[in-house]
């Protein structure tokens, strides 16, 4: 063998064991990533309360994009199991809220579920709202900002909203430089995704 045919294949073996991927070529391919921190959370349509959340969107500090999930039952009439779709389910989703020094967002949703389901206190103990008083019309919208220039590149929209659950809240006197917030978890009947970009 030539002395050039082996110069030239010790070059190719070098060749082979670099390595394709690199830092330069991850950011290249990445481009410009959407981010958590850039979004928006509106509520609608609670008509049954006198009270409301001034500024909602920047009382709601963590939100969700809601997910789903198809259910399906097992075919096992012939050969390997198969799975078979029968119905959509939808994902209840938690927020985070920042309480002003009157607890207005708090008893906001106090409020809500005590019109859902009457409180022990109330003439009426334990009986139950109807559907379309308490969450007939009511959404829950969460638009994904672009990090870039701070409009929608994607919006998802929960109909018939109402809250199931509110989280305890801290009382110490070890956390001084920080503020209240509580967790309100909710559920809706289906939600509706819009793309932006793609036409969704």
């Amino acid at each position: 063998m030539a002395l050039e045919e082996i110069e030239l294949q010790a070059v190719e073996v070098t060749a082979s064991r670099t390595p394709s991927f690199s830092i330069s070529k991850l950011r290249a391919a990445m481009g410009v990533v959407a981010r958590p921190n850039m979004f928006n959370c509106t509520l609608t349509g609670a008509a049954v309360f006198n009270n409301r959340i001034p500024d909602f969107s920047y009382r709601c500090e963590k939100a969700e994009f809601p997910g789903r999930t198809i259910a399906t039952n097992d075919d096992t009439l012939a050969g390997p199991t198969m799975k078979l779709p029968y119905d959509m389910t939808y994902n209840d989703i938690t927020l985070s809220i920042i309480c002003s020094e009157d607890m207005r967002e708090r008893s906001f949703f106090e409020t809500w579920m005590d019109y859902i389901v009457k409180p022990a206190t109330a003439p009426d103990a334990g009986t139950i709202a109807f559907h379309e008083d308490y969450a007939r019309g009511v959404k829950l919208v969460v638009d994904q900002l672009s990090s870039s220039d701070g409009v929608p590149v994607c919006t998802y929209t929960c109909y018939d909203v109402y809250p199931i659950a509110i989280t305890p809240m801290n009382a110490t006197w070890d956390e001084v430089n920080t503020y209240q917030r509580f967790g309100v978890t909710l559920t809706y009947r289906y939600h509706t995704f819009k793309s932006y970009s793609y036409g969704g």
